[in-house]
């Protein structure tokens, strides 16, 4: 064996093992999967706070940040932070509890830059003559209204007595992905013997924010 191919020899045995198995975090080529710090890095690049330096694939963790980089990272995180609230109130009237409609409809809402999860709180209240047995539920629709989803299979009951006004109550959570746009909705159907209610008034108020985790992914 030459001195040359010794040298090389030498070489390959004296390099870090790490660096053969080292694995990008978060699509960052300058980042180690194992780092402890890749968890945070991949939480502020899933909520759009900074997505790169020189390239996409680089995150360039040693470079200092200027004010107005920091100004910039500081919007972002604010925005991804502070939830978009959708509130419907309305006075619906009669409702025909055999039609199980969807009421106090919330226009549709887009999902962009990042998921994110929404929670929802809506109640229903309505009078009948002669008394109903209602079930209320918070859905939502990503087509348009052609379709809902309840948020849990879990529905919310209430015995709306003759000639007065009962309530029931939903709350619940879904996770949304880039891209959807999604629209909220109370239904309201009946459970069991009763009239239709003469009158209704629900509220619905849903919180869209950032998921929670690092791994949300985009």
């Amino acid at each position: 064996m030459n001195t040359r191919r010794l040298a090389l020899l030498a070489v390959l045995m004296l390099a870090p093992a790490s660096a053969a198995v080292a694995a990008p975090c978060a699509g960052f080529n300058d980042v180690d999967s194992a780092s402890g710090f890749c968890g945070n890095v991949e939480w502020i690049k899933n909520r759009k706070v900074t997505l790169g330096c020189t390239s996409p694939a680089e995150y360039c963790p040693d470079q200092l940040v200027s004010r107005l980089q920091m100004a910039a990272f500081m919007n972002r995180l604010g925005t991804a932070m502070t939830p978009i609230v959708i509130r419907s109130e309305l006075t619906s009237g009669a409702v025909d509890l055999d039609a199980s409609p969807v009421v106090c409809v919330t226009p549709d809402q887009a999902i962009a830059d990042f998921p994110r999860r929404v929670l929802i709180d809506a109640s229903l209240s309505g009078t009948s003559p002669t008394g109903a047995d209602i079930a209320v539920r918070s859905v939502y629709s990503t087509n348009g209204g052609a379709s809902w989803t309840p948020f849990a299979a879990v529905q919310s009951f209430a015995h709306v007595p003759a000639a007065q006004w009962g309530q029931a109550s939903d709350v619940g959570s879904v996770d949304l992905d880039v891209g959807q746009n999604v629209r909220f909705g109370i239904q309201v159907g009946r459970t069991g013997a009763g009239g239709d209610l003469s009158d209704s008034r629900c509220l619905l108020r849903a919180q869209i924010g950032s998921r929670n985790g690092a791994a949300s992914p985009l």
